[in-house]
């Protein structure tokens, strides 16, 4: 290790020299926007100042602050290091030419159990001289020949944040994240996942803001745990965890500090990096060759779920659907309620079909085909009429009930104990397992997907869960991979989703290939990402903020037995956050519910109208009005466990279009008109000149609104239930 360490200072050495400090006193590492200080020996986080704002984040503790742990293992037994275990022992400053400061902060020699000279630690923490974000990374050595690294929590700071006190936002499952306003439980997630897709995260105290993300471009496994009232951490696994010996290397730096603002400036920060990392290299959208012209173009999703031939024995119906006037039986032979929907929408659809398969749901994974009776010929008639036809399939998971299970076993992940990796999803589903990505189980689901095309001839297909799940660490030593932590999982993935995309476009072939939610590490791997979250008062257009332009989200499910407002709101918010609408059934064009159909209407057309900017272009912000638009209070936000919450009446969000212009998009939820204060500044988004001129995009064309100098300031008037798109250009 101390090898490695000497090769990491003399790379980055020059002309400047390294300021010997001593460690017994505090330290501090500072700049113009932040200060940070570390308390004396065990050099625990005691100070995070943003300088602008006088504001120390971290609060006192009972004890010591904390920086790093490190946890061992041996089989079931546990032990550990903090940096309070034993004095730090050398610390040096510089300032490098760049304006950067750094720290750097040593343990060597520690003792770990009963082996002396065991371990050595290394801490770097690098301050930019133009932000209060600093960078923050960790070595550690472990010389022991019984104790397996398992573990580090780096950087750990107790004492923040204040329970109760900050605004938590974060990244989330199928949806595009939550905003947790003063925020009191333990929020967690791993890396990467479904359920925790982006690298980073943001706690604010009214404009006084932390940073709190990771720089990783392998998408190593690390777990975020915030725990409001009592600490922050960022976990690292390391490779081989558990074995003697095993080593945290510095792969990947933490940014974590200060800023003004709000997760707004954090999802700027944040994509400036991620759009320069792998999965963001496909490009925009409108130049991305590997998605189908068919799902740029789509508008409105519709779900199908039923057996319209069951086996003997069998019950039909799947799901059918329930409306105002009773209970309804799905379709059974025929596509005349998608055609029906399809003449009243009259946009560019898609159906997403669940139950086409022979097998029982949940039962017999990967073992699709063949289909059921019917489905080739009913998915041929959608697709003459222009329909995308995405089958159901599951590319994560294999069922030990099969006959079949012997050649599938030896390719299952296993965890510490050597136990499978059984999944739950209700008491009549198969014993479903999870796959570990070996090049066995790559070759099945490439199979299923050439399959599906030869047979059927599908222009789509959904691969469930892969973009869902979370790095599943696998202790199988068989598939010759590092054991629990690593790549391995995230590389194994993104190869089977590339032979997957092989298979998609050989041939001329131009079939479009989705997974479930939207995990950042598969974006240049999909089409489309499924966004099937309820609706919920939390959501924040986090992940499009990020990703717009390059890659395509839909779905918006909703209740469409809920009032009104709660459905608008579910679909004017997806609209103006830019996902293709839809996912519900055809239940929903039922007499009863025309309202909702009429305001789905509205925002699908209005896609296919503002597609520049919705499909090609960027989110740049959310927009607020000037005057308070009221609220809106209902019942059932949320997914699972749902709460009552109150919303915006309406919203509004600013996208850019690659022709430089910009588009307010402002959606009304409610049955009363609304008045939206706009303002917006166009020389702050790169548009140039001193007059603008407005038109809005309709359902019947664009209409002139006259020209604007300077700062944009108009009061639009939002009918009932009615949607905006407000285009400005420069004269």
């Amino acid at each position: 290790m101390q090898r490695f360490f000497l090769a990491v200072l003399m790379s980055t050495a020059g002309a400047w020299a390294a300021q010997r400090l001593d460690p017994s006193n505090p330290i501090v590492l500072e700049n113009t926007h932040a200060r940070f200080e570390f308390e004396p020996g065990g050099m625990g986080i005691a100070g995070m100042i943003d300088r602008a704002a006088s504001v120390n984040h971290v609060q006192p503790v009972a004890g010591r602050h904390l920086l790093w742990e490190a946890v061992f293992a041996k089989g079931r037994q546990q032990t550990k290091l903090t940096n309070n275990s034993r004095p730090c022992n050398y610390a040096t400053s510089e300032d490098l030419p760049d304006g950067t400061k750094r720290l750097v902060l040593e343990w060597n020699n520690l003792r770990l159990w009963l082996e002396d000279k065991a371990v050595d630690v290394r801490v770097l923490v690098e301050l930019p001289a133009a932000s209060g974000i600093a960078r923050w990374r960790i070595f550690l050595e472990n010389r022991s020949n019984y104790w397996g690294l398992w573990n580090v929590s780096y950087p750990l700071v107790n004492g923040f944040p204040a329970g109760g006190e900050y605004d938590i936002a974060r990244p989330v499952f199928a949806s595009g994240g939550h905003l947790l306003r003063k925020w009191t439980s333990t929020v967690t997630g791993r890396y990467p996942s479904g359920s925790w897709p982006m690298q980073f995260m943001s706690l604010a105290k009214g404009a006084n803001a932390v940073y709190f993300g990771t720089m990783d471009p392998e998408a190593r496994v690390k777990d975020f745990v915030v725990q409001p009232g009592t600490s922050l951490a960022l976990v690292h696994f390391p490779e081989n965890m558990g074995v003697a010996g095993s080593d945290l290397p510095d792969y990947y730096a933490v940014e974590l500090g200060v800023h003004s603002g709000t997760w707004v400036q954090a999802a700027l920060h944040y994509r400036e990096w991620a759009l320069a990392q792998k999965w963001a290299q496909a490009g925009k959208v409108s130049a991305r060759a590997d998605i189908p012209d068919t799902m740029k173009s789509v508008a409105l999703w519709l779900t199908e779920g039923w057996n319209w031939h069951p086996k003997a024995g069998e019950k039909p119906g799947g799901r059918g659907y329930i409306t105002a006037s009773g209970w309804h039986e799905a379709p059974t032979t025929s596509n005349e309620a998608y055609f029906a929907a399809q003449k009243t929408m009259g946009v560019p659809m898609g159906v997403h079909w669940y139950h086409w398969h022979h097998n029982e749901f949940n039962h017999e994974f990967p073992h699709f085909l063949p289909a059921r009776d019917g489905f080739k010929e009913r998915a041929a008639e959608l697709m003459k009429a222009g329909w995308l036809v995405m089958p159901y399939i599951n590319g994560y998971s294999a069922d030990m009930d099969n006959a079949d299970f012997d050649k599938f076993a030896p390719h299952a992940s296993l965890d510490d104990a050597g136990g499978y990796y059984m999944g739950f999803y209700g008491e009549s589903a198969g014993r479903l397992l999870a796959m570990c990505p070996t090049v066995f189980w790559h070759d099945a689901m490439s199979r299923v997907v050439d399959d599906l095309y030869r047979n059927y001839s599908v222009n789509a297909v959904y691969i469930d869960q892969v973009a869902a799940t979370s790095f599943t660490q696998c202790f199988n030593p068989a598939h010759g991979h590092p054991l629990g932590g690593g790549r391995y999982w995230s590389d194994g993935y993104r190869e089977l989703m590339r032979k997957v995309q092989n298979v998609a476009h050989q041939d001329g072939r131009q079939i479009v290939i989705t997974s479930e939610g939207a995990n950042e590490i598969f974006l240049d791997l999909v089409s489309a990402n499924l966004s099937w979250a309820q609706p919920t008062d939390w959501e924040i257009p986090m992940m499009e903020m990020v990703y717009s332009g390059y890659t395509l989200f839909f779905a918006s499910p909703c209740d469409y037995l809920r009032s009104d407002n709660f459905f608008r709101f579910g679909q004017g918010q997806a609209l103006i956050d830019g996902r293709q609408n839809g996912w519900m059934d055809v239940g929903l064009f039922q007499p009863p519910h025309a309202a909702k159909v009429d305001y789905l209407r509205q925002c699908v057309r209005l896609r296919v109208a503002a597609n520049k900017f919705l499909t090609y272009g960027r989110l740049l912000q959310p927009l607020e009005s000037l005057k308070p638009v009221g609220t809106f209070t209902d019942e059932g936000f949320g997914w699972g466990a749902t709460h009552k919450g109150s919303v915006p009446a309406a919203e509004g969000r600013l996208w850019q279009s690659e022709d430089g212009h910009l588009a307010a998009m402002l959606a009304n939820y409610t049955n009363d008109a609304v008045g939206f204060a706009l303002r917006v500044n166009p020389p702050e988004f790169g548009l140039k000149g001193n007059r603008y001129e407005l038109s809005e995009i309709t359902l019947n064309g664009v209409v002139g609104l006259g020209s604007a100098s300077g700062t944009v300031e108009r009061q639009i008037t939002l009918p009932p239930a009615g949607i905006k798109v407000i285009e400005i250009a420069a004269q």
